[in-house]
């Protein structure tokens, strides 16, 4: 069983409701309604918080629909009862009117009914692998996939929404998304080909949505090459399958020190046919370089981020690499064997977890890994929820 405890939170006027935290894979976040935004583990799909809107909820008749209130409220404490019965809007309103001391035991234990619940987080979990793919966003098989996931979870508006992006869509041709070579990707990350003292990472969310095209793994998301010669770093990265040139003007990458949150020098970038590029000439040397990260950004004065969330995202990002080779999606590798996308799954796991040691954070670093991954000895394998299937990725386009 997965309970969520309910908890009142004054200052934001919302009542949160916790349950397992999310493991190594980190969470998947949807917003199925307005008023309720919901977060499942991306590995093996468990309901990981709800966070809702209090206020004047709706209590639900005995077949489920709504007696008071109207709209968006509506809306919300509906979703709520279906997913954890039809007494959750009435036990939301007491948590709210009543909230429990600091360190008291809370009386209510609430657990998410499992179909609605596995729709929900599939659904979720879909959008998550489409936002760091290397198939593009529009690609219709996204929004195929999403529509009947949607349709699962009794979600009309959002079913509404995804086949009203596949209205006069052109099918594109399978060539879209060039075939990856994932025994070439293994062996580079076996032979550890990093720059000493140097790491990197994309965030997508620094970048215009469906600009870059991310690599198999955070290795090969970007392009680093050293020039000793010229004491420069050429930093390159594959833009998405009709994405638009012009966003390189809008992007930089940037070489920065995390402990003291120091840009140490930018470049902007050049479209030279469907790649981008940028040299940034290092202040010293780079084996005098100690823990300096490499990053693109669309907004040049993006304060620096720490050590620790740089290693964060890039645990997270390996975590996302991991996943999608356990899938091992036939269209992205069509040449490629399950031994492959095995080893690069167990690779990833493996620098997943040295990132979130490095991060500080034990509990992931030991925690379970996504089901089919290698887990340390001792400890049992993980139990897979449903999870999308990733038509786009099987497809690849």
């Amino acid at each position: 069983m997965n309970d969520l405890t309910p908890s009142y939170e004054p200052d934001a006027g919302q009542v949160i409701l916790e349950g397992r935290p999310a493991g190594p894979g980190g969470e998947a976040g949807l917003v199925p309604v307005a008023g309720v935004d919901l977060a499942f583990d991306r590995g093996d799909g468990h309901l990981v918080r709800v966070v809702a809107d209090a206020g004047d909820q709706v209590v639900a008749g005995p077949s489920g629909q709504a007696v008071a209130g109207a709209g968006g409220q509506a809306a919300a404490a509906l979703l709520l009862n279906r997913l954890f019965g039809l007494e959750t809007a009435r036990i939301l309103d007491e948590v709210a009117a009543s909230p429990a001391e600091p360190g008291a035991p809370q009386p209510y234990k609430l657990s998410p009914e499992p179909v609605l619940c596995a729709a929900l987080s599939s659904l979720a979990r879909l959008y998550a692998a489409r936002d760091t793919s290397p198939v593009p966003r529009r690609s219709p098989w996204w929004a195929a996939e999403a529509a009947v996931l949607a349709e699962q979870a009794g979600l009309p508006d959002r079913v509404r929404a995804e086949v009203g992006r596949l209205g006069g869509t052109i099918m594109p041709q399978r060539t879209c998304t060039p075939g990856f070579d994932v025994a070439a990707e293994v062996e580079e990350l076996e032979k550890d080909s990093g720059l000493p003292g140097l790491s990197w990472v994309l965030d997508p969310a620094l970048v215009p949505a469906g600009f870059i095209r991310p690599g198999l793994s955070p290795h090969s998301d970007l392009a680093v090459r050293h020039d000793s010669g010229g004491n420069r770093v050429t930093v390159a990265a594959t833009l998405a399958p009709g994405a638009d040139g012009a966003g390189a003007a809008r992007c930089q990458v940037r070489l920065v020190d995390p402990v003291v949150r120091r840009v140490l020098a930018k470049a902007d970038f050049r479209l030279t046919e469907s790649r981008i590029c940028a040299e940034l000439r290092l202040p010293v040397p780079l084996d005098e370089l100690d823990g300096a990260w490499i990053e693109v950004v669309e907004e040049p004065h993006r304060p620096v981020r720490s050590t620790q969330a740089h290693l964060i995202q890039r645990a997270l990002r390996w975590a996302d690499t991991a996943l999608r080779a356990e899938r091992a999606p036939a269209g992205l590798a069509p040449q490629a064997a399950a031994g492959d996308w095995a080893a690069l799954a167990a690779l990833a796991w493996q620098r997943c977890r040295q990132d979130w040691a490095a991060a500080g954070d034990s509990d992931r670093a030991t925690a379970h890994p996504a089901p089919g991954a290698q887990v340390p000895d001792g400890q049992a394998p993980a139990t897979q929820a449903p999870g999308p299937a990733c038509l786009a990725e099987i497809l690849g386009y």
